[in-house]
C-alpha cells in the first residue's frame, strides 16, 4: 500500500474529501476547508492511502508522545477487503514509538444504529486497540477512546489534543462523561 502525505501531495485532496464528507455526519466533522487547512500545521497529519487506486484516508494529531487518529476512513468501493486494517497497520508502523488514541461512537442498546457501532469497536479491539477507559461527550455526541501503546491518555491530554485539532474555541463543547 503506498501512503501520500497531503502537506507534501495537496492534490489528493480530491480523493479524500467526498470521503470525508459522506464518512462523517456534520455534527461530527469540521467544515471541509476548516478540516484542510488545519493540516499546515506540523503536528497535524493527513494521509492517503493508495492500492493501485484510493482506498481511504487517515487524519492525526501529535501531542506529546501520543498520535491522535481524528478520523479514518476506507471508500465505499474497498470496504470489508482489510483495507481498513492495513492503513491501521501503516499507522502502527510510522508512530510505533507512539501510543496511537482513537474514539468511536458510545456503544451502548440505546442507540438505534448500536449494531453498527459494535462492529466499529470489534474492528479496533481486532486490531489491538485497548479500552482507554474514557468517554467523552463532543459537541453533544458520546465516546469511547481505545488505544495501543504504553498508556493510557488522561482526558487533560485528549483536551490538549481536541484543542489543536479543533482550535481551543471548541473546548466548551467537550466533557467527561461519566
Amino acid at each position: 500500500m503506498i501512503v501520500k502525505e497531503y502537506k507534501k501531495n495537496p492534490i489528493i485532496r480530491n480523493d479524500i474529501e467526498p470521503l470525508f464528507i459522506s464518512a462523517f455526519p456534520e455534527n461530527e466533522r469540521p467544515p471541509a476547508d476548516i478540516y484542510f487547512s488545519s493540516f499546515k500545521k506540523d503536528i497535524n497529519k493527513l494521509y492517503g492511502f493508495y492500492d493501485d487506486k484510493f482506498v481511504g484516508f487517515a487524519s492525526l494529531v501529535l501531542f506529546k508522545d501520543i498520535a491522535y487518529i481524528f478520523f479514518l476512513a476506507v471508500d465505499d468501493k474497498c470496504r470489508n477487503q482489510g483495507y481498513g486494517s492495513k492503513i491501521l497497520s501503516s499507522l502502527k508502523e510510522m508512530y510505533r514509538d507512539t501510543v496511537l488514541l482513537l474514539c468511536y461512537e458510545e456503544v451502548d442498546e440505546r442507540y438505534p444504529d448500536n449494531g453498527i457501532r459494535k462492529r466499529r469497536e470489534a474492528f479496533y479491539k481486532r486490531n489491538g486497540f485497548i479500552d482507554n477507559e474514557l468517554k467523552t461527550n463532543e459537541f453533544g455526541v458520546v465516546f469511547e477512546t481505545a488505544y495501543i501503546g504504553k498508556h493510557k491518555v488522561s482526558f487533560e491530554d485528549y483536551k490538549e489534543i481536541f484543542a489543536i485539532g479543533f482550535g481551543k474555541w471548541t473546548l466548551s463543547h467537550l466533557k467527561k462523561e461519566k
